[in-house]
């Protein structure tokens, strides 16, 4: 297979997963998830396609910290078993809860076994081709994506590095809510630990234990939230170690390549889009106190503007606080936010905004209509014989001659100059031309008027 050279950096490797690959139904053991993460540390940031990625035998002992004697049996078993394994997202279309299936991996080329001799080293490879369908959740990713260097999980098991990867989409809020019926539905432990106690003893407090050990962050406290007597969910609060190596994650521009220096991954923050900087503004009510995940914050924002965002805010906000939401609060603000909820608050607002801005337009209009007329009395001043120019003007156009002729029949008899000042339908049509006549002297005031339109608007 035609291989892409690329020249990688020994102590950062980037992995970047979009958020719903993270939330997917999916169950790896620990080659599998080694392998998939080398795969992924292979993509680089420009890549409009998957490449053939190479995964050598000897890189993934020193990536990961394994012990030299280990057979490369394991690499060859693991890519093969990823073969068979696909992710399931969850999504909602007109209300229905809906599952996407993505197959992972399409071809696998690998040493064949009970071979031995000279040589046998540079064979010890595997090359993998993705499924193309993968694209969207790991090519080319913009925003809504969490990202992290590969060695903060290199000694982790398959299920601390799923929960590794759940807090770090909060990293920048340090503390996540994961109920233990997603967990379980993310992780395929439904028919296994039932009782919550044998849950966190064998997968919770082991996998806290390994993230805080191994990792780049450190989960300082939990909060079982009940329902009753029954532990409903998990309070995760957490931070970084480092702060000077923290990697920046979602929600950035532009895309953190494999390869980047601390200076350049800080630099690309800046560059927030409008979609970036909402998601920024509002994420610790929206995320934080109202349980939305950042993936579906992310989508909303795709087709809602701020106005209707901030309005779904207050509106989930007061019938929370009047105990109106039956179910959960995410659920509501969504709702909200889709099909524009109001309450008799908001309409009051609404009332008063649009009084508001209908007055200040009138205002505007006005203002604008008196400089109008101080400019051509000006012009007029400057050059008496202006008027008698455009109304000449406008009786050589067959559009304007027909509405004179239509007064000049109602009146029964020829217009007259002073009919031009004393019917105002006349008399504007009078200054229209002049303004044309003499467009430069009003350019700035229009200009002027478009923008002070344009806000309040």
């Amino acid at each position: 297979m035609a291989q892409k050279k690329r020249k990688r950096s020994q102590s950062i490797q980037i992995i970047k997963k979009s958020n719903d690959l993270i939330e997917a139904r999916y169950r790896f053991d620990i080659w599998e998830t080694r392998v998939f993460l080398s795969v992924l540390s292979h993509i680089h940031r420009d890549d409009e396609d998957f490449q053939a990625y190479r995964i050598r035998y000897n890189e993934m002992i020193k990536s990961f910290g394994l012990k030299s004697h280990q057979s490369y049996d394991l690499l060859r078993k693991g890519a093969k078993s990823l073969m068979s394994k696909t992710f399931r997202v969850n999504n909602t279309v007109d209300g229905f809860d809906r599952v996407k299936e993505y197959h992972i991996i399409r071809t696998v080329d690998y040493l064949k076994e009970g071979q031995d001799g000279a040589g046998i080293e540079n064979q010890e490879y595997i090359d993998i081709t993705v499924e193309p369908e993968m694209k969207p959740l790991l090519l080319q990713l913009q925003r809504n994506f969490t990202a992290y260097n590969l060695k903060h999980v290199a000694k982790l098991g398959a299920q601390p590095v799923r929960l590794y990867e759940l807090l770090k989409q909060y990293e920048s809020i340090g503390n996540r809510k994961l109920l233990i019926e997603d967990m379980r539905r993310m992780l395929e432990y439904e028919n296994e630990y039932p009782r919550f106690a044998d849950f966190y003893r064998y997968f919770i407090k082991p996998a806290v234990a390994a993230i805080n050990k191994n990792t780049d962050i450190e989960v300082y406290k939990e909060e079982k939230i009940k329902r009753g007597r029954r532990v409903h969910g998990i309070h995760f609060y957490f931070r970084a170690k480092n702060k000077q190596m923290k990697i920046p994650i979602q929600p950035i521009q532009q895309r953190p390549a494999i390869n980047f220096s601390i200076g350049e991954a800080n630099e690309m923050t800046n560059e927030l889009t409008l979609q970036d900087q909402l998601f920024e503004k509002h994420r610790d009510v929206v995320v934080g106190k109202f349980g939305v995940t950042p993936s579906v914050f992310m989508k909303l924002l795709e087709t809602h503007d701020e106005g209707h965002l901030e309005q779904a805010i207050r509106v989930t906000r007061r019938a929370n606080y009047n105990q109106q939401i039956k179910s959960n609060i995410a659920g509501f603000f969504i709702k909200a936010l889709k099909e524009g909820f109001t309450d008799t608050k908001e309409e009051i607002q609404k009332g008063r905004v649009a009084a508001e801005k209908e007055k200040a337009k009138k205002a505007l209009q006005a203002k604008y209509n008196k400089e109008v007329n101080e400019i051509i009395r000006a012009i007029t001043k400057e050059n008496p014989d202006i008027t008698n120019q455009a109304i000449s003007s406008l009786s050589g156009n067959y559009i304007t001659k027909a509405i004179l002729d239509e007064k000049e029949s109602e009146l029964g008899r020829s217009l007259e100059v002073e009919d031009f000042r004393k019917y105002k339908v006349l008399r504007e049509m009078v200054k229209g031309k002049i303004m044309e006549m003499e467009v430069s002297r009003f350019q700035e005031l229009k200009t002027s008027f478009a923008e002070r339109q344009k806000s309040i608007r």
